[in-house]
């Protein structure tokens, strides 16, 4: 019965603060600002002790969570919120927000991530997103049946009783536990990823992230990542359909001393046949042959790898780790990725047309695919970690793809083009405990003559 007198004297209020025009300017604003904040806080507590409370990192460790968060943090278009961010005690792989820019992640997940900072910044982003869209305080009002009051921008906040808000606090956990729904977070995934890629960060790093947490045991599975959210093979392609809007704009090259250089890559053919590590020697693949023949100097003899398949084109990664091939397969190319030893670690496939030829990018996460398709010919970054494809091309008739300099080029028509990756920076935590040398105390015994013998004393600890 008080619920619903709290509920219909709030209402009333509404109604007659409507009637009356009130402000829904600055005044409001800053009311709306101080609700949500108050709500937040309010909640805090009860859910930092459910979830064993907070868990302080090792110092390093510490260091480098606060300085992506904050990196992300500062991409935050809303000055109406200080984000703060808390690491609970416990080992579930979970993070969520609250209104006002409180934002938890649990050891448990920070154990799952590692030391990917791009899925580090994907997650933080997601959660970010959340209180900048408003997300959880809307569902509550939504939920209370006070969407009104968002409209009016909580001009009668302080006609909000204690009880309300209490009634508030108890509906924001209860939605918590079940998320925001299937619109909001598909637009937190979005935003998180901009945020992400503002910040620095790979935005690529939520596909990493969600590929990471299927391959987690079902039982350490987060139930706030998954319970109500979309299905993540959905989200997944979502933000992998997104990765090419973080690419530059393909431009025109007029510069002659580039188009020259590009011209002599051209005419190179013996890029990736040498391993960068000095040990293995590819030979030339002129027809597509069974497997891939090498010339093994520590043995002084060739060896053959994956001997079933059929091989159309071979390169070693620029730093020797990987040997990539491009492989006939039942029904259609697959881009293979061996190890040293020869073993498939990745069998790609490509849905947007047949993949004729490839190569690596300088730092040897990315390859650069010539894709032919019904739309006609394209070119493709692959993310080789984690199969993710960008179509970088834009929509333009591209093939002959090259990197140089950091960017990709690629051929339309008579001219060519170049397009640039997302800038990242990787993060610079400061050592914070000096490194001392300490002082080393010396035994250092006394030899004493007595008569025609010597006597060795009890060694005695002196300063170096």
């Amino acid at each position: 019965m008080r619920t619903k007198g709290v509920r219909r004297s709030l209402t009333l209020v509404l109604v007659l603060l409507l009637l009356l025009g009130a402000p829904a300017g600055a005044c409001a604003a800053g009311l709306a600002a101080r609700f949500e904040r108050t709500l937040g806080a309010g909640t805090a507590p009860t859910l930092i002790k459910e979830y064993g409370g907070e868990y302080i990192l090792p110092i390093q460790q510490r260091l480098w969570v606060e300085e992506v968060f904050r990196r992300v943090a500062a991409q935050s278009e809303r000055e109406d919120v200080e984000y703060t961010l808390t690491v609970l005690n416990s080992k579930e792989a979970n993070a969520f927000s609250l209104p006002g820019g409180f934002i938890f992640i649990t050891r448990g997940l920070l154990s799952l991530i590692g030391s990917d900072e791009a899925q580090l910044a994907a997650v933080l982003g997601h959660e970010i997103a959340h209180v900048e869209k408003k997300h959880g305080v809307n569902a509550v009002l939504r939920q209370m049946g006070l969407s009104v009051l968002a409209e009016v921008g909580v001009a009668a906040i302080d006609f909000l009783s204690a009880e309300l808000l209490r009634l508030a606090g108890l509906t924001l956990v209860q939605m918590l536990q079940a998320g925001w729904g299937r619109e909001a977070e598909l637009e937190a995934d979005a935003l998180g990823q901009e945020l992400a890629a503002r910040a620095g960060f790979d935005p690529a790093g939520g596909i990493a992230l969600l590929d990471a947490l299927a391959q987690a045991d079902s039982a350490d599975q987060p139930m706030h990542l998954f319970r109500t959210h979309p299905e993540p093979g959905q989200r997944r392609k979502i933000l992998e359909e997104k990765l090419a809007l973080f690419w530059s704009e393909p431009v025109e090259v007029t510069s002659w001393e580039v188009l020259e250089r590009l011209k002599q890559g051209r005419n190179s053919h013996t890029g990736g046949r040498s391993d960068p590590k000095g040990r293995y020697v590819l030979e030339e693949l002129g027809e597509p042959s069974l497997g891939v023949r090498l010339f093994d100097q520590q043995i002084q003899g060739h060896v053959t790898w994956v001997e079933e398949a059929l091989v159309r084109n071979a390169a070693w990664s620029p730093q020797g780790e990987h040997l990539a091939l491009l492989v006939e397969g039942k029904v259609q190319r697959e881009v293979w990725i061996l190890n040293r030893w020869g073993a498939v670690v990745k069998r790609l496939q490509v849905p947007q047309g047949t993949v004729t030829a490839f190569s690596w990018a300088p730092q040897g996460s990315l390859l650069a695919l010539e894709v032919e398709g019904p739309a006609g010919r394209a070119v493709a970054a692959l993310h080789v970690q984690m199969e993710a494809l960008a179509l970088v091309s834009r929509g333009l008739e591209a093939q002959e793809a090259l990197w140089l300099d950091g960017a990709l080029y690629f051929r339309h028509g008579e001219s060519w083009y170049s397009t640039r990756p997302p800038q990242m920076r990787p993060v610079q935590v400061a050592e914070p405990v000096p490194v001392v040398l300490q002082r080393q105390r010396v035994l250092t015994p006394t030899l004493i003559r007595e008569g025609n013998t010597f006597r060795l004393t009890r060694p005695e600890l002196t300063p170096p």
